[in-house]
């Protein structure tokens, strides 16, 4: 089946905010961590059944999926998206230590 990915606006902030701080920290770093997301989203728009309920899912009354990806040193990162029929909505990229998502994180339905 195939389905349209969209990166919402949020989500895109989401990468480029943890990129630019990854950046001068270590470039090659950087890089490999887009290349890490860039493998997870891969496998979301292959099979996004596959991947389990977030734990904010139940609280926030929407299917909000996620999957983790992780850099070279073990910090886990968590993409959160939804899908249909027609289309996979990538709605948020989390760092290590951010807070679970709540209802204003999300874009309204």
């Amino acid at each position: 089946m195939s389905r349209t990915l969209r990166i919402l606006q949020r989500a895109q902030a989401d990468v480029d905010a943890i990129f630019d701080w990854l950046v001068p920290r270590s470039l090659q770093g950087a890089i490999a961590w887009y290349l890490s997301l860039r493998r997870a989203v891969e496998q979301i728009a292959l099979t996004p059944e596959r991947f389990p309920l977030a734990r904010e899912s139940h609280l926030l009354g929407r299917e909000i999926h996620e999957t983790l990806f992780k850099t070279r040193r073990g910090r886990l990162y968590r993409i959160l998206f939804e899908f249909s029929d027609a289309e996979i909505v990538l709605l948020r990229v989390r760092g290590p230590g951010q807070r679970p998502l709540r209802r204003r994180d999300l874009p309204s339905e």
